[in-house]
């Protein structure tokens, strides 16, 4: 028997392995206060880092793909490869944070609508996507981005979402609460990573859309709300939903208590749970 699991971080980091590869998606270990990312610079925090990759039993990684550019997907991407190894995947603005933070120019490599791309088991299809509503940093990232820096200056660039399968299962990760009608037609996922952030803030018929254009086209048989919580919280102290002011999170809620179907799980910070197992030929 041999298992696939996913470790999450907080906002939509997660690590996933099956003990052989694995796969970094977001990297946002850091998590400066609120009052800095509005106030004043950022940087990776290297002993944040480096502890929250050892909390989580983070092995080698063999590929990290980012959603997006700003501060709360990327800020920590090219750290921790240097850290665990591996490439890095996204598009031309996160790999300008990579060459910011020096990692060399091999392994940076820029993604697109439609790329498959495969790590051992692992195979991983992107697809492109759109921000959710309400987007601060809009635009590109056009030169190396060297921190400190404005939380600001970490433009969105592109938007993408990961569909990962693996002979013991597929799973569809969508950091961004928004969607492309019919992009997700035909395709299937056991477990849903579901980006949620902002959902609470859009009226109803949005939100319905929304689920329509996700969980009704891929039908998982469980959901992960990710991007919800406050990302200005070290991962030392518990998760907690954005402040008001930010997102509804109490209206999230409440519309996700409607739906029917698919359990909806939700995953701590830094804890581990098995999305698939799968018998082995011990011949292999």
């Amino acid at each position: 028997m041999a298992t696939v699991r996913a470790t999450f971080f907080g906002t939509s980091s997660l690590y996933l392995t099956d003990g052989t590869s694995g796969i970094f998606i977001d990297a946002f270990l850091t998590r400066p206060s609120l009052f800095k990312v509005l106030f004043g610079k950022i940087r990776p925090d290297i002993g944040h880092i480096r502890k929250a990759l050892a909390d989580g039993n983070v092995g080698a990684v063999d590929a990290l793909f980012t959603g997006h550019s700003h501060h709360d997907h990327a800020l920590d991407s090219a750290e921790v490869l240097k850290v665990t190894g591996g490439h890095l995947y996204g598009s031309e603005s996160t790999l300008n944070i990579g060459r910011g933070a020096g990692l060399d120019e091999g392994r940076l490599h820029r993604i697109g609508d439609g790329d498959q791309l495969a790590f051992g088991a692992f195979s991983v299809r992107v697809f492109r996507g759109v921000h959710s509503p309400g987007d601060r940093y809009p635009g590109t990232i056009d030169r190396p981005l060297v921190p400190p820096a404005k939380a600001s200056e970490y433009r969105t660039g592109g938007t993408f979402s990961f569909h990962i399968t693996h002979p013991a299962g597929n799973v569809l990760i969508h950091p961004s609460a928004n969607f492309v009608a019919g992009t997700f037609g035909g395709v299937e996922a056991d477990v849903l990573y579901l980006g949620i952030g902002g959902l609470g803030a859009q009226d109803k018929q949005f939100q319905e859309d929304y689920w329509s254009n996700t969980v009704g086209a891929v039908h998982p048989a469980r959901i992960y709300p990710i991007h919800w919580d406050n990302f200005g919280r070290a991962l030392t102290r518990p998760l907690k939903p954005m402040p008001r002011v930010l997102d509804n999170f109490a209206r999230t809620k409440a519309f996700l208590a409607t739906r029917r179907g698919a359990p909806i799980v939700w995953q701590d910070a830094l804890e581990t749970v098995t999305l698939f197992q799968w018998e082995t030929d011990p011949s292999d």
